[in-house]
């Protein structure tokens, strides 16, 4: 009963190991199994596992990553036009002095400005972007016709203020885009 309870644990019986070794060898020679006959008949240990299962569950966890969290959709969507400029916004009615998602569209070959009111604001990028300083206020450049996302502060007067968007060219500035943001208390 000693093999149910354990107590013969660690005891290994050398002639027995020492034929079953010899049999391995004189089974390998007869199947010209080299890598066991340069182990000298010794068992293996683990053959090397292939790292493409590995490659698979770390793309697969990823994967799902990207969807449990939405795929980092983003929360100022806007249509690519490299033709016509276009202004979007997260919403139109927004906190007195809080931030405002803005994304922008238009020809490639112009600079863009972001006034409140007439006056030019300057938004923080989710992108690396350039700024140029022109006599209009800060401008960008679009990427492949389209903006990053932009936070641009709100007023902190309560009311009615007009979002524009203004093309700073050769030919001088012009607005080309408006939205109209309601600010609350």
């Amino acid at each position: 009963m000693s093999f149910l309870f354990g107590s013969g644990r660690g005891h290994r019986d050398m002639e027995l190991a020492d034929a079953n070794r010899r049999q391995r060898e004189h089974f390998a020679r007869d199947i010209n199994d080299e890598r066991t006959l340069a182990a000298g008949g010794e068992l293996g240990g683990h053959r090397r596992r292939s790292p493409w299962l590995l490659l698979v569950a770390v793309a697969a966890f990823f994967l799902l990553a990207a969807f449990v969290r939405g795929g980092g959709a983003d929360p100022v969507a806007i249509e690519r036009s490299c033709t016509q400029p276009s202004l979007a916004v997260e919403t139109t009615q927004i906190l007195a002095g809080e931030n405002l998602r803005v994304r922008s569209t238009g020809p490639q070959d112009e600079q863009y400005i972001f006034t409140i009111d007439g006056e030019p604001v300057q938004g923080q990028p989710d992108q690396q972007v350039t700024f140029t300083s022109t006599p209009e206020g800060p401008a960008y450049t679009l990427i492949d016709c389209v903006s990053p996302s932009f936070l641009v502060p709100s007023p902190v007067q309560v009311g009615e203020h007009e979002l524009a968007l203004v093309a700073y060219g050769a030919a001088g500035a012009r607005t080309v885009a408006t939205v109209t943001l309601t600010v609350t208390d």
